[in-house]
């Protein structure tokens, strides 16, 4: 990674509250947490500074090693969801838009068939 793009990548982790310590490593970015529940916040955010600043065509891998989270600056095609849309393609598939109560339906009737011995 050119050292341009990685002074702009610290530069913007330095408006990011709660990072202890950040350092980039043959184009990955390494970062220490306050708060390791705050990881997907900083994921967005870099991602999203990533994707408008440096590279449309972009995107970010977080990984959590150590203590501290890995951020991989990858092609698009090679990006994983984040946390967010992970979340969104759960509540959109197929398997969650089957009626919560037909799922209860079914529960309760595998439950009255195990009492009866079936």
């Amino acid at each position: 990674m050119q050292k341009n793009i990685e002074k702009q990548i610290l530069e913007f982790t330095d408006t990011l509250a709660g990072i202890v310590r950040k350092e980039i490593v043959h184009g990955t970015l390494y970062l220490k947490l306050d708060y390791d529940n705050a990881c997907d916040n900083v994921h967005q955010a870099i991602r999203t500074f990533y994707k408008e600043n440096i590279n449309p065509d972009g995107g970010v891998n977080m990984y959590f090693v150590g203590d501290e989270f890995v951020f991989d600056f990858v092609p698009a095609d090679a990006e994983s969801p984040t946390f967010e849309e992970k979340l969104t393609d759960d509540i959109t598939d197929g398997a969650m838009n089957e009626p919560l109560g037909s799922k209860i339906d079914t529960l309760l009737e595998l439950e009255n068939e195990m009492s009866r011995g079936k």
